[in-house]
Protein backbone atom coordinates (compact mmCIF):
# COMPACT_ATOMS: atom_id res chain seq x y z
CA UNK A 1 0.00 0.00 0.00
CA UNK A 2 3.01 2.33 1.16
CA UNK A 3 4.49 1.71 -2.57
CA UNK A 4 1.06 2.26 -3.86
CA UNK A 5 0.76 5.59 -2.43
CA UNK A 6 4.20 6.87 -3.49
CA UNK A 7 3.94 5.96 -7.00
CA UNK A 8 0.43 8.01 -7.06
CA UNK A 9 2.28 11.06 -5.71
CA UNK A 10 4.86 10.68 -8.27
CA UNK A 11 2.13 10.54 -10.69
CA UNK A 12 -0.09 13.76 -9.42
CA UNK A 13 3.14 15.66 -9.44
CA UNK A 14 4.51 14.85 -12.86
CA UNK A 15 1.44 14.70 -14.39
CA UNK A 16 0.25 18.51 -13.94
CA UNK A 17 -2.25 18.98 -16.56
CA UNK A 18 -5.00 15.61 -16.87
CA UNK A 19 -5.39 16.16 -20.30
CA UNK A 20 -5.99 13.79 -23.12
CA UNK A 21 -4.69 13.60 -26.39
CA UNK A 22 -7.23 11.14 -29.18
CA UNK A 23 -7.66 10.61 -32.31
CA UNK A 24 -10.94 9.71 -34.19
CA UNK A 25 -11.70 8.41 -37.67
CA UNK A 26 -14.12 10.78 -38.89
CA UNK A 27 -14.86 9.75 -42.36
CA UNK A 28 -11.27 9.32 -44.52
CA UNK A 29 -9.46 11.12 -42.15
CA UNK A 30 -7.85 11.06 -38.32
CA UNK A 31 -8.41 14.27 -36.68
CA UNK A 32 -6.54 14.96 -33.19
CA UNK A 33 -8.70 16.56 -30.51
CA UNK A 34 -7.41 17.43 -26.99
CA UNK A 35 -9.41 17.65 -23.85
CA UNK A 36 -11.46 14.92 -21.88
CA UNK A 37 -12.17 11.75 -23.06
CA UNK A 38 -14.30 11.10 -19.79
CA UNK A 39 -15.33 14.56 -18.41
CA UNK A 40 -15.92 15.77 -14.91
CA UNK A 41 -18.32 17.92 -13.61
CA UNK A 42 -17.54 21.16 -15.00
CA UNK A 43 -15.08 20.01 -17.76
CA UNK A 44 -15.52 20.14 -21.23
CA UNK A 45 -14.92 17.32 -23.40
CA UNK A 46 -12.99 19.15 -26.36
CA UNK A 47 -10.49 21.89 -25.50
CA UNK A 48 -9.57 24.05 -28.26
CA UNK A 49 -6.03 23.82 -29.40
CA UNK A 50 -3.90 26.25 -31.75
CA UNK A 51 -2.87 23.88 -34.60
CA UNK A 52 0.94 25.06 -34.29
CA UNK A 53 0.60 23.41 -31.02
CA UNK A 54 0.99 19.93 -33.23
CA UNK A 55 4.78 19.59 -34.66
CA UNK A 56 4.44 16.05 -35.78
CA UNK A 57 1.44 13.89 -36.77
CA UNK A 58 2.45 10.88 -38.53
CA UNK A 59 1.00 8.04 -40.75
CA UNK A 60 2.59 4.47 -40.79
CA UNK A 61 1.81 1.05 -42.32
CA UNK A 62 1.40 -2.04 -40.59
CA UNK A 63 5.64 -2.89 -41.43
CA UNK A 64 6.41 0.21 -39.60
CA UNK A 65 6.71 2.34 -43.17
CA UNK A 66 6.16 6.52 -42.12
CA UNK A 67 4.00 7.03 -45.51
CA UNK A 68 2.17 10.20 -44.22
CA UNK A 69 4.24 13.72 -42.56
CA UNK A 70 2.55 16.07 -43.73
CA UNK A 71 -0.90 17.38 -42.13
CA UNK A 72 -4.08 20.06 -42.82
CA UNK A 73 -2.29 22.99 -40.18
CA UNK A 74 -5.79 24.16 -39.53
CA UNK A 75 -8.28 23.27 -36.42
CA UNK A 76 -9.02 20.30 -35.79
CA UNK A 77 -5.66 19.07 -36.82
CA UNK A 78 -6.25 16.01 -39.15
CA UNK A 79 -4.70 13.23 -41.45
CA UNK A 80 -6.72 11.81 -44.44
CA UNK A 81 -5.23 8.25 -45.39
CA UNK A 82 -5.30 4.50 -44.81
CA UNK A 83 -3.01 4.37 -41.49
CA UNK A 84 -1.94 1.46 -39.35
CA UNK A 85 -0.65 3.43 -36.61
CA UNK A 86 -0.55 7.28 -35.92
CA UNK A 87 1.68 8.98 -34.33
CA UNK A 88 1.24 12.98 -33.08
CA UNK A 89 3.70 15.14 -30.73
CA UNK A 90 1.96 18.53 -29.40
CA UNK A 91 3.52 20.89 -26.78
CA UNK A 92 1.65 23.94 -25.05
CA UNK A 93 4.70 25.77 -24.10
CA UNK A 94 5.58 26.66 -20.90
CA UNK A 95 4.08 26.87 -17.64
CA UNK A 96 4.45 28.44 -14.55
CA UNK A 97 3.38 28.33 -10.84
CA UNK A 98 2.94 31.05 -8.89
CA UNK A 99 1.03 32.14 -5.65
CA UNK A 100 -1.33 33.38 -7.93
CA UNK A 101 -2.09 30.49 -9.64
CA UNK A 102 -1.04 28.74 -12.76
CA UNK A 103 0.11 30.98 -16.10
CA UNK A 104 0.90 29.93 -19.70
CA UNK A 105 4.19 31.74 -19.44
CA UNK A 106 8.45 31.12 -18.81
CA UNK A 107 9.67 31.18 -15.48
CA UNK A 108 11.25 34.45 -16.73
CA UNK A 109 8.18 36.04 -17.44
CA UNK A 110 6.61 35.21 -14.34
CA UNK A 111 7.00 37.07 -10.79
CA UNK A 112 8.00 34.66 -8.04
CA UNK A 113 7.46 31.73 -9.95
CA UNK A 114 7.58 28.38 -7.72
CA UNK A 115 7.54 25.83 -10.17
CA UNK A 116 7.73 25.81 -14.29
CA UNK A 117 8.04 23.39 -17.08
CA UNK A 118 8.15 23.45 -20.66
CA UNK A 119 5.34 20.47 -21.72
CA UNK A 120 5.54 18.14 -24.22
CA UNK A 121 3.05 15.43 -25.02
CA UNK A 122 2.88 12.77 -27.38
CA UNK A 123 0.29 10.14 -29.00
CA UNK A 124 0.21 6.87 -30.53
CA UNK A 125 -3.25 5.15 -31.94
CA UNK A 126 -2.70 1.96 -33.59
CA UNK A 127 -5.35 0.68 -35.70
CA UNK A 128 -4.44 -2.99 -36.54
CA UNK A 129 -1.67 -5.71 -35.14
CA UNK A 130 1.50 -5.94 -36.60
CA UNK A 131 4.94 -7.12 -34.67
CA UNK A 132 6.50 -4.16 -35.84
CA UNK A 133 4.41 -2.11 -33.62
CA UNK A 134 6.37 -4.20 -30.90
CA UNK A 135 9.40 -1.17 -31.43
CA UNK A 136 9.22 2.18 -30.96
CA UNK A 137 8.42 4.23 -34.44
CA UNK A 138 10.37 7.54 -33.40
CA UNK A 139 13.27 8.30 -30.75
CA UNK A 140 10.23 10.57 -28.38
CA UNK A 141 9.01 8.60 -24.88
CA UNK A 142 6.96 5.84 -26.63
CA UNK A 143 5.13 3.06 -25.31
CA UNK A 144 4.59 -0.14 -27.73
CA UNK A 145 2.60 -3.41 -26.51
CA UNK A 146 4.60 -6.20 -26.91
CA UNK A 147 1.40 -8.74 -27.17
CA UNK A 148 -1.77 -7.82 -29.79
CA UNK A 149 -4.16 -6.53 -27.92
CA UNK A 150 -6.66 -6.74 -30.60
CA UNK A 151 -7.42 -10.46 -29.64
CA UNK A 152 -7.59 -9.91 -25.91
CA UNK A 153 -10.72 -9.39 -23.59
CA UNK A 154 -11.35 -7.83 -20.50
CA UNK A 155 -9.55 -9.31 -17.55
CA UNK A 156 -6.40 -10.56 -19.56
CA UNK A 157 -2.67 -8.50 -19.06
CA UNK A 158 -0.75 -6.83 -21.62
CA UNK A 159 2.78 -5.91 -21.39
CA UNK A 160 4.03 -2.53 -22.67
CA UNK A 161 7.65 -1.50 -22.53
CA UNK A 162 8.36 2.13 -22.66
CA UNK A 163 10.78 3.75 -24.28
CA UNK A 164 13.12 7.14 -24.78
CA UNK A 165 15.13 7.72 -27.52
CA UNK A 166 14.95 4.21 -28.37
CA UNK A 167 15.81 2.44 -25.28
CA UNK A 168 14.15 1.30 -22.49
CA UNK A 169 12.90 3.63 -19.02
CA UNK A 170 13.09 1.19 -16.17
CA UNK A 171 11.15 2.85 -12.86
CA UNK A 172 8.60 5.43 -14.81
CA UNK A 173 4.82 5.37 -13.85
CA UNK A 174 2.76 4.04 -15.84
CA UNK A 175 -1.53 4.56 -15.84
CA UNK A 176 -4.66 3.08 -17.16
CA UNK A 177 -7.70 5.05 -18.26
CA UNK A 178 -5.05 7.86 -16.13
CA UNK A 179 -5.22 5.60 -12.77
CA UNK A 180 -1.73 5.39 -12.22
CA UNK A 181 -0.73 0.95 -11.86
CA UNK A 182 2.60 0.99 -11.40
CA UNK A 183 6.36 1.49 -12.52
CA UNK A 184 8.78 -0.05 -15.01
CA UNK A 185 11.14 -2.89 -14.30
CA UNK A 186 14.48 -2.74 -15.27
CA UNK A 187 13.58 -4.10 -18.93
CA UNK A 188 11.09 -1.09 -18.90
CA UNK A 189 8.24 -3.10 -18.76
CA UNK A 190 4.64 -3.77 -17.13
CA UNK A 191 1.84 -5.52 -16.97
CA UNK A 192 -1.49 -4.04 -17.34
CA UNK A 193 -5.15 -5.82 -16.96
CA UNK A 194 -7.93 -4.66 -18.98
CA UNK A 195 -10.83 -3.33 -17.18
CA UNK A 196 -13.19 -1.97 -19.47
CA UNK A 197 -14.15 -2.70 -23.53
CA UNK A 198 -13.49 0.25 -25.99
CA UNK A 199 -10.91 3.01 -26.14
CA UNK A 200 -7.60 2.03 -24.17
CA UNK A 201 -5.12 4.73 -22.67
CA UNK A 202 -1.73 3.73 -21.71
CA UNK A 203 -0.26 6.21 -20.53
CA UNK A 204 3.74 7.46 -18.97
CA UNK A 205 5.54 10.62 -17.88
CA UNK A 206 8.91 11.69 -17.81
CA UNK A 207 10.64 14.88 -15.87
CA UNK A 208 14.03 15.93 -17.40
CA UNK A 209 15.97 18.84 -16.11
CA UNK A 210 15.07 22.44 -17.51
CA UNK A 211 17.56 25.21 -18.70
CA UNK A 212 16.41 27.16 -14.97
CA UNK A 213 15.53 30.36 -17.38
CA UNK A 214 12.87 29.94 -18.60
CA UNK A 215 11.50 26.45 -17.02
CA UNK A 216 12.89 23.94 -14.47
CA UNK A 217 11.90 21.35 -15.83
CA UNK A 218 10.91 19.50 -19.52
CA UNK A 219 7.94 17.01 -18.84
CA UNK A 220 7.41 14.56 -21.18
CA UNK A 221 4.16 12.74 -21.39
CA UNK A 222 3.09 10.02 -23.77
CA UNK A 223 0.06 8.10 -24.20
CA UNK A 224 -0.60 5.01 -26.27
CA UNK A 225 -3.97 4.03 -27.52
CA UNK A 226 -6.14 1.30 -29.14
CA UNK A 227 -9.41 -0.32 -28.88
CA UNK A 228 -10.46 -3.21 -27.75
CA UNK A 229 -14.84 -4.36 -28.82
CA UNK A 230 -14.88 -7.41 -27.39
Amino acid sequence: MKHLYFILIIFINLSIFPHDLWIQKENNSYVLYYGHIHPKQGESKIIPYRAENVFKYECYKKEGKLIINRFDQSYPVKITGSCDALFAAFTSGYWSKTFKGTVNKPKNEVDKSIDSWLSYEYLKKIEVWSDHFTKPLTNELEIVVIDNPFNKKLGDKLTFVVFYQQKPVKDIVVAYDERPVGSTDDEGKINVRIKQNGLQMISATLKEKGDGVKADHIVYTTILSFEIKK
